[in-house]
């Protein structure tokens, strides 16, 4: 037997305004009495300890203040206090490491990260993981998307197994059976875990499923905002970017000389608003062409589409006509469709209605094949065509862009000029000499732009990589998953440790002769009796009696904990069972009593050795004195000073 995660209560201690009770856990704790002594009430202090949440009664209401719950995890001594309406736990340990004290969220993790550096360590849950050496198991998310993320599965998800309250006893079957859908998934993922469909095999890759994704994810990322700021400054691959330095250097040049020749001239200058002007208008000819362009180039795009949403639309009505045509010519017409009268007798290769010959196939009507075929390489022409003008329009717009900041600067040199009217000399060479500095700057920064490019296309290499391990991985991933669920030898034990749970409980109308079913889908239990060729179903749902859904509820959780002592599954070694004859009278039922705790016992003593169990009902069955287990016993009544209540001194509601 083994015991991942072996939990073992050892004490709780309830602090209350007039009074402190200690209560001591051994292999069996039992609790017994009547109604309104807290018999429940320690079993949900127990699970509030332990992170759980639930509305105080009107006696812990008006005296409990705090609940602290001693125990052992794979035997390192753990201690968990909870004040009051409180969503936090002052959690205490000793390790070889040495002692610790630390305030945890009970349930909802904070956004600081690990409060244990090195570790996973955010919530009470993760905390009991670590003391055990388990590392939480991972699930995706959501079981509809591969790419999903992954999510730890809790503590308080594993409890659902090990804690049977009272009020939910009867009411539903371990979150499987409707209610909330996000418990209901998680309840399966803990199933899965403990038959074996999620190995570790098929637990690690998913996780490094889930980082391939998000490195992926943030390179694609980083290349798209890289590629977007490109495009604002006018610049969208390497090869743009060496010809606008070619077109700068060019003009670069043409200015030096203009420069040079502008100095060994000696005849008449032209003043350098002249060259302004002259560009001015240059720049102005030219957007407008590209705006005159523009129209035209989105008038070709809408016509393309449009021309492409008509041959869609005729290959749909040809398909049409084709399937009518196939349809009607198998109809042998005796009367006229339109006049109902009878037809002539007409030749055996004319058409029977109009009397004109039968087409043949590859004459008039074409091949509906053969049009589909067209229809389609002409609708690729079409998305090619559509693709090359609308990378002609950006670049158009990329231009006009340029073209706009080019007209802006000459306005602002020309304006310049004009408010400081000189010699046509000075003022043609301060032309020349400013665009010869701006030319200068934008070659330089095109220059130091150049490998931003190259870094997009690196950065989107590094993710169609990345994209390429994940295909690879998802195919291992889906063959560990369906080899993990392929072996269904643990779901057959839990069918059969579920079915001799029941005989040796006295279940009603159950007998070894029966046959126990579990859907991988839902994995609700059914229980089926073949007679005479009709098959009777028993599952949670149709119980009609509230008695037989606790004994059906209690007797899975026994076969459940059974096959995780089996295959060292991650189920805590606590049983906690409040009222499991809830509905059921020790007297009128006196064999499923008696049965139900027999089974419970002989299991402690055998398959279930090591599971410490509390068990919380209306009345005591004594063991057999020769019984291995170590019991606590409490009697609880109220009122009473012999067999006191939780509050001993409370006398109120």
């Amino acid at each position: 037997m083994s015991y991942p995660m072996h939990i073992r209560l050892a004490k709780l201690t309830l602090v209350f305004t007039a009074a402190t009770e200690e209560l001591p856990f051994e292999e069996v704790t039992y609790f017994y009495g009547q109604m309104g002594a807290g018999k429940s009430s320690i079993a949900r202090l127990i699970d509030y300890c332990l992170g759980g949440k639930f509305d105080l009664s009107p006696a812990l209401q008006s005296e409990f203040t705090t609940a602290t719950l001693s125990l052992f995890v794979n035997e390192k001594p753990l201690a968990l206090e909870r004040q009051r309406d409180s969503d936090y736990v002052v959690c205490s340990w000793r390790d070889e490491q040495g002692s610790f004290d630390l305030i945890l969220p009970a349930r909802k993790a904070g956004t600081g990260g690990p409060l244990i550096p090195g570790t996973e360590v955010e919530v009470l849950s993760d905390l009991l993981f670590y003391l055990a050496g388990i590392r939480p198991p991972r699930v995706r998310r959501s079981k509809l998307k591969e790419d999903s993320e992954l999510s730890r599965l809790s503590l308080r998800d594993l409890l659902w197994f090990c804690y049977l309250d009272q009020d939910g006893f009867d009411s539903n079957f371990f979150q499987l059976d409707g209610g909330d859908p996000f418990k209901r998934l998680k309840s399966l993922d803990v199933l899965r875990f403990i038959l074996g469909f999620h190995q570790e095999q098929v637990a690690e890759l998913e996780s490094e499923l889930q980082e391939l994704y998000a490195r992926r994810q943030q390179l694609q990322g980083a290349a798209k905002s890289l590629k977007e700021s490109l495009l604002e400054a006018d610049v969208a691959s390497e090869e743009e970017i060496q010809a606008k330095v070619g077109v700068f250097e060019a003009e670069a040049a043409d200015v030096s000389q203009k420069l040079t020749d502008l100095r060994a001239q000696h005849l008449q200058i032209p003043h350098g608003t002249d060259s302004l002007r002259q560009k001015a208008r240059a720049l102005t000819e030219e957007m407008v062409a590209l705006e005159e362009a523009e129209p035209q180039i989105l008038r070709t795009i809408d016509q393309d589409r449009r021309h492409k949403n008509e041959i869609l639309t005729l290959g749909l009505k040809v398909q049409r006509v084709a399937a009518a045509r196939a349809v009607l010519s198998g109809v042998a017409f005796e009367a006229c469709p339109r006049c109902t009268q009878t037809l002539p007798e007409r030749p055996a290769h004319d058409c029977p209605v109009c009397g004109q010959e039968e087409p043949t196939e590859g004459g008039a009507n074409l091949d509906p094949a053969v049009i589909a075929s067209d229809s389609k390489a002409r609708i690729g022409e079409l998305d090619d065509s559509i693709a090359r003008h609308e990378d002609q329009l950006a670049r158009l717009q990329r231009r006009a862009k340029e073209l706009a900041r080019d007209r802006e600067a000459v306005d602002n040199s020309l304006t310049q000029l004009m408010s400081n009217y000189d010699s046509a000399y000075l003022s043609t060479a301060l032309v020349l000499e400013r665009r010869a500095a701006e030319i200068g700057q934008q070659i330089n920064d095109l220059r130091r732009l150049v490998l931003l490019p190259r870094k997009v296309q690196e950065l989107f290499r590094q993710a169609d990589e990345l994209q390429g391990q994940e295909i690879t991985l998802r195919r291992r991933l889906e063959a560990a998953r369906i080899g993990a669920e392929a072996d269904m030898g643990n779901l057959h034990k839990l069918e059969a440790y579920f079915l001799d749970c029941l005989v040796r409980a006295q279940m009603p109308g159950v007998s070894v002769e029966n046959t126990v079913k579990i859907n991988t889908k839902t994995f609700l239990p059914e229980v089926t009796e073949a007679s005479t060729g009709d098959v009777t179903v028993m599952s949670f749902a149709n119980l009609s009696s509230g008695g037989k859904k606790t004994l059906f509820k209690a007797c899975f959780a026994l076969a459940i904990h059974r096959l995780a002592t089996e295959v060292g599954a991650m189920l805590p070694s606590l049983l906690i069972i409040d009222s499991p004859m809830k509905n059921i009278s020790e007297r009128e039922n006196k064999a499923q009593f008696e049965g139900f705790h027999a089974l419970v016992y002989d299991l402690l003593e055998t398959e279930l050795q090591g599971t410490q169990a509390i068990l919380i009902d209306k009345e005591f069955i004594v063991r057999d004195e020769t019984s291995p287990l170590t019991f606590s016993v409490r009697h609880m009544m109220p009122g009473s000073d012999e067999n006191p209540p939780l509050i001993p001194y409370y006398k109120g509601l």
